[in-house]
């Protein structure tokens, strides 16, 4: 999924049909017209390869490529759709993907053990409102106050 790259190339790795199993499992698509669990984690798998380390740096990279997403169906993709699907859309999904995978890894090579030897962590992002007249050392904009 470099940039130079097909996106299809690295995605066969990723078994569609059981992720979309695990959406229908947890009914992530319930309330979306477009912007798809599939899609987010595409989009998502692309910033990781890309070293995106922001939804502005995203959205401006996917528009970029804009002619290379379009049979991914990834098209228009804003900020604010990302922010909401990553906001809204539960993490058991891609803790399932993971779990899937992992097994299909185990699989090929039975005599490999897998073990992780740390802890696997997952990061929120998230900006988190502070007032600055009680936390003045969070200024993050003129009159906000926030902490990641």
């Amino acid at each position: 999924m470099s940039e130079g790259g097909p996106p299809g190339e690295l995605l066969r790795f990723f078994p569609r049909y059981a992720f979309e199993k695990l959406e229908q499992q947890y009914q992530s698509n319930r309330y979306t017209k477009y912007y798809t669990g599939w899609h987010q984690f595409v989009t998502l798998l692309f910033a990781q390869i890309g070293g995106h380390d922001s939804l502005r740096g995203i959205e401006t990279s996917l528009g970029v490529h804009a002619q290379k997403w379009y049979h991914l169906s990834l098209q228009n993709i804003r900020r604010n759709t990302l922010s909401d699907a990553m906001q809204k859309r539960t993490w058991q999904i891609f803790e399932g993907l993971f779990y899937r995978l992992l097994d299909k890894c185990k699989s090929v090579t039975p005599k490999h053990r897998f073990r992780f030897k740390n802890p696997l962590f997952s990061m929120d992002a998230t900006l988190i409102g502070l007032c600055l007249s009680v936390f003045p050392w969070a200024e993050f904009r003129q009159r906000k106050g926030a902490i990641k």
